[in-house]
């Protein structure tokens, strides 16, 4: 176990406790902003990428703050999201400086370290509070997706997460004949999943045929028991989800006695768990539309906002609000008792992370780059990606503002937010996810982006379940072994 990064996740994560529970104190106290900056002495201009979206339209007019209260400009670049990785990792391996600020999903800090300035170390050069300064706004960042990115070193400020949840049609589970009809079949009540048999059962009792019941209505088309992200995108985060609920992982990691890496082995109970995951997702998949076999998540949004679903087993949290939207306008008319619920995913071990600004060793104006870095994680900017972008700050104290919850904002922003807190709030979950090969490989990376492609052939049935798992294996064992140094690889025979 690191214990250093252990003890101090556990004070991050105590100080999130107190967070909830005194929101309004929180409040109150004086939160880092614009006014805190002090005056920037280089006035080159910085620049960033981010994805294309409407999140990142809410901020430019903060950007265009930032850049009147300091006399820096920001220049914006904005690709698409599958493509954020290839660009940027260029660009920094190459040292060519184009981008001052890097645009990092959590495990790419790792694998991008060499590349990316520790914060701490920009706090103590350019912070009139130093370190201490820069800490004591972070520590209202979510404790567990702080320690998805800090094996080597504090490099990114969260910017949005995408945490995972089960989004499951709250109105069809709370159906009386619903119920007695699922309790009948098979033998237990009907409730959101906890595990893979519960997950089957409903996926298998929901999916009906065009002229079927459905709360005692009569289906004008045929409707699926889950809809998943099969295609070689995001399958990789959903598998995840599935794999660390059962407790396990793609590798295991080994330390010594000071919590020194030593050693990645993929164990006998990973290989074990990996196949099994790939068995049951492509089970899962018998009660999904056939367009999952290519989807991601925009098609498993519309899939269930349009009423064609009635589970979303793993689905980023940020896409909550978004699917509740679709269904408000495409179901809620004929069926006004149409809702959402927003679920742990099965083994309460969802994948987590969140999108963020690091700074890059390769910056021409580091200075600037450092204080864009803090405001954008600042309470003022993440009230704004909340409030209006439509996504999920990291920040538990915006999280834990009571807007949330009052008659307006109860459903579908107020369960969202607890399901959020509630799952952060969680010290075997923060533990867990400190252990993961995610969170400490610096060959992540290259990896995460393979797993795409693999995974997919196993799904759509181009690999068997077995031929999948050996070929993830193997290319895990040989991306893993050229681009981590820092120890070495096994397979347990």
């Amino acid at each position: 176990m690191r214990k250093g990064l252990l003890l101090l996740a556990i004070a991050i994560f105590c100080v999130s406790i107190v967070v909830v529970l005194a929101s309004a104190a929180t409040t109150e106290e004086k939160k880092f902003s614009l006014e805190d900056i002090p005056e920037i002495n280089d006035k080159t201009a910085i620049n960033t990428i981010v994805e294309t979206g409407a999140t990142f339209d809410k901020i430019v007019p903060y950007v265009k703050k930032f850049t009147e209260k300091t006399g820096v400009k920001v220049n914006v670049e904005r690709v698409a999201s599958p493509v954020v990785y290839s660009k940027e990792n260029l660009e920094l391996v190459a040292g060519t400086g184009v981008y001052d600020v890097a645009y990092v999903s959590n495990g790419w800090s790792n694998e991008w370290y060499p590349y990316l300035y520790d914060m701490r170390e920009l706090a103590e050069q350019y912070d009139p509070g130093g370190v201490a300064a820069l800490e004591s706004d972070m520590k209202w960042h979510s404790a567990v997706v702080l320690a998805t990115e800090n094996s080597k070193g504090f490099f990114h400020v969260p910017f949005y997460t995408y945490h995972m949840g089960m989004f499951i049609r709250q109105d069809v589970f709370d159906d009386p004949t619903e119920q007695a009809d699922f309790k009948v079949k098979y033998g237990y009540d009907l409730k959101a999943a906890t595990n893979y048999v519960e997950l089957r059962d409903q996926a298998e009792f929901f999916t009906r045929k065009k002229g079927e019941m459905l709360k005692g209505k009569t289906l004008e088309n045929d409707i699926f028991g889950v809809s998943m992200m099969a295609g070689a995108y995001q399958i990789n985060d959903e598998f995840t989800s599935y794999l660390w609920g059962k407790n396990q992982d793609y590798v295991t990691v080994m330390r010594d006695d000071s919590g020194k890496v030593t050693e990645y082995v993929i164990t006998k109970a990973d290989q074990d768990a990996l196949l099994q995951a790939m068995k049951e997702y492509v089970e899962l998949l018998k009660f999904a539309s056939p367009g999952c076999l290519t989807a991601n998540f925009d098609f498993v949004v519309a899939d269930q906002g349009q009423g064609r679903a009635i589970i979303q087993p793993t689905m980023f949290s940020n896409c909550f609000v978004w699917t509740n939207s679709i269904l408000q306008e495409s179901v809620v008319p004929n069926d006004p008792d149409a809702k959402l619920g927003i679920y742990p995913t099965i083994g309460n071990k969802p994948f987590t992370g969140a999108w963020g600004f690091a700074v890059t060793k390769a910056a021409k104006n580091p200075e600037a780059a450092y204080w864009f870095m803090r405001y954008i994680g600042s309470y003022e900017c993440q009230e704004v990606v909340m409030k209006e972008g439509g996504q999920l700050t990291t920040r538990m104290d915006v999280l834990a503002d009571p807007v949330w919850k009052n008659d307006e904002n109860i459903y579908p922003f107020g369960i969202l937010v607890d399901y959020l807190l509630s799952s952060w709030q969680d010290p075997q979950f923060l533990e867990f996810v400190q252990e993961v090969y995610y969170s400490n490989s610096s060959a992540e990376g290259k990896v995460y982006e393979m797993q795409m492609n693999v995974l997919a052939k196993g799904a759509s049935g181009e690999l068997t379940p077995e031929k999948c798992i050996k070929e993830l294996i193997r290319q895990t064992v040989e991306l893993t072994s050229k681009f981590d140094k820092d120890a070495p690889i096994r397979v347990e025979e």
